[in-house]
């Protein structure tokens, strides 16, 4: 992942962490079976990647959007949504 910076490779991992661990399902054994199935790791990292830059790119086209094409500014502001809706489901 050192292609992206770092506020874009930590969105990837939270898209991966819900992907290899889906809320309201899989639990401890979705978990297991990523970090003992490479296959499955790649599977969840492609789709945390494209995940995340879907979740850019929205924002890129919005017509209101602030942040212009800094892809870093935009997961730096998906990320605090992230945290502010975590922190408000007492996470």
């Amino acid at each position: 992942m050192s292609d992206y910076g770092p506020k874009v490779t930590k969105l990837i991992l939270h898209f991966a962490a819900r992907e290899a661990v889906p809320p309201g399902g899989g639990g401890i054994t979705s978990g297991l079976e990523f970090f003992q199935n490479p296959e499955r790791r790649k599977e969840v990292m492609a789709k945390a990647v494209i995940g995340a830059h879907m979740a850019i790119e929205l924002i890129k086209i919005a017509p209101d959007n602030p942040y212009g094409d800094d892809d870093e500014k935009i997961a730096e502001y998906l990320l605090s949504k992230i945290d502010e809706r975590n922190k408000a489901a007492g996470g």
